[in-house]
């Protein structure tokens, strides 16, 4: 998870959606507070090699300024173009969790071998679940539903040898979609795995899609949607990023990555560089559209403003 509390995929606060909406949209005016150290600002020679300013290879990274595109808002329509790829139902009768770094191969193999030895059990499919992988069977919008709870006991009744191997079973809520054999090019987790020494490491949050927890409402649409958003931006050039946040069905876009040069807490100065793309992406999306914010605080129904991109710090894992 990232770690800022102005940021709502970074870290709920707890609240009603509508207090939070603001503060939690994705943007604040303010920077990162006691993340970044001192020497914003400061300038490096281009490494050619990876388009990064490094200070020391082991230790930090500097982007090298932003590339040309316009980042304009793509609008309702990003959402609306992948509202019809619809996730199937979230819940599933958990058979087998997996939490090895390889666990979705892990899964894949034990799924064969538990098909061949319980062929009722041959719609068993890999779910992501956490920061993992399950084996479930099913697919239910609900952990009440009459399905669900008929499938779960169903699965507790198989029997073998007089034993009931999946007495254990549970219905669980699982991610939107199938568990993928390996992360996606586009993915922000691989910006860490490039620079996994560099702390801290940032990088700039330009859009959010998330449900905010609204019953019934789809989150894969929204995941979509985060993905095509990203992939607009690579294809006019920016380094962009997305993370997916499953318990908070929240998804993110982000550009850029940046070492602690890019804020000096002190003079509370951004980078050159991160200064640039900021002015480059004047307004934080929600949900495809640019957040606005009143201009004064303590006027919530006066003039609004889009609420700023803000730097928020690349996950650990």
């Amino acid at each position: 998870m990232l770690s800022s509390t102005h940021f709502l995929p970074l870290s709920l606060v707890g609240g009603a959606v509508a207090a939070a909406f603001v503060t939690l949209g994705g943007c604040s005016e303010t920077p990162p507070k006691a993340k970044a150290k001192s020497g914003a600002g400061a300038s490096a020679s281009q490494n050619a090699s990876n388009g990064l300013d490094l200070i020391d290879p082991a230790d930090d990274v500097m982007a090298s300024g932003a590339k040309q595109g316009t980042g304009a808002a793509t609008g309702s329509q990003l959402l609306a173009g992948a509202a019809a790829t619809s996730s199937r139902g979230r819940w599933a009768v958990m058979l087998q969790t997996f939490s090895q770094p390889d666990h979705a191969q892990r899964a894949g193999a034990f799924r064969v071998e538990l098909v061949r030895q319980y062929p009722e059990l041959a719609g068993a499919t890999v779910r992501r679940v956490g920061k993992g992988s399950a084996l479930v069977i099913g697919g239910f919008p609900a952990a009440d539903d009459k399905a669900a709870q008929a499938e779960l006991k169903r699965v507790k009744a198989i029997e073998r040898n007089g034993q009931k191997p999946f007495a254990g079973a549970m219905l669980v809520r699982t991610a939107t979609d199938d568990a993928p054999a390996a992360i996606k090019p586009n993915d922000l987790r691989n910006l860490r795995a490039k620079f996994p020494r560099v702390r801290p490491l940032f990088t700039l949050q330009v859009a959010a899609w998330s449900t905010f927890g609204e019953k019934g409402a789809d989150y894969a649409p929204m995941r979509l949607a985060a993905e095509r958003y990203c992939g607009e931006l690579r294809a006019k050039g920016e380094e962009a990023w997305f993370h997916h946040d499953e318990d908070k069905e929240t998804s993110i876009v982000t550009v850029g990555g940046f070492d602690r040069r890019a804020y000096d807490a002190q003079s509370t100065l951004f980078s050159p560089e991160v200064e640039d793309l900021m002015r480059k992406y004047p307004a934080h999306l929600l949900n495809g559209e640019p957040l606005l914010i009143p201009v004064d605080p303590r006027n919530p129904k006066g003039r609004t403003k889009p609420q700023p991109c803000r730097l928020v710090e690349v996950p650990e894992t």
